[in-house]
């Protein structure tokens, strides 16, 4: 009777565990090795996207779309086209929130897909599978070093909002 006990027990604490263990994961990022963002270093060989460009992301902010989920949009000056057809000199980009998707300002090569959005326009859903721990060690100084120079705070809804002065289209010369 001890015996059945003990391995019932053992049969609920294993189960717990692994039932903790798979919803967990779902949630939060296991660290900073699985960390991804949408700013790549190089053009990657590795990901076939139908638009990639040079940018400069200048703005940033957290928002919700129609089905209620969290998505940052960013507005870019698009610096160069390397694939695609984009006209604009500047661009919204977004990227559907997740645990271990890290996005702001910065300048380098994004990728992804041209979307219609019927309130926002055309926008970019960029691709979020850049490894930011393989940035050599000149570039990540140069995003953290575009990144200290933005100014952050939160919005009226609790949102993070930043900003980099004299990049947009209100400071471009007429």
């Amino acid at each position: 009777m001890i015996n059945s006990w003990l391995a019932d027990l053992r049969t609920w604490a294993v189960s717990l565990a692994a039932c903790c263990t798979l919803c967990t994961s779902a949630f939060a990022c296991q660290g900073p090795s699985f960390e991804r963002g949408i700013v790549f270093e190089h053009v990657p060989t590795d990901i076939d996207a139908p638009v990639v460009i040079e940018a400069t992301i200048y703005d940033e902010t957290q928002v919700g779309d129609a089905c209620g989920n969290q998505m940052i949009v960013m507005n870019a000056r698009v610096d160069r086209v390397i694939r695609g057809s984009i006209d604009a000199k500047y661009l919204r980009i977004f990227v559907y929130i997740g645990g271990c998707t890290r996005v702001g300002v910065g300048q380098g090569i994004v990728l992804g897909t041209l979307r219609d959005d019927p309130v926002r326009g055309i926008m970019l859903e960029a691709v979020a599978r850049a490894n930011m721990r393989a940035w050599s060690k000149e570039f990540a100084q140069k995003q953290t070093a575009i990144f200290s120079t933005a100014k952050c705070k939160k919005n009226e809804f609790g949102a993070r909002e930043c900003r980099l002065t004299g990049t947009g289209p209100e400071w471009a010369k007429p």
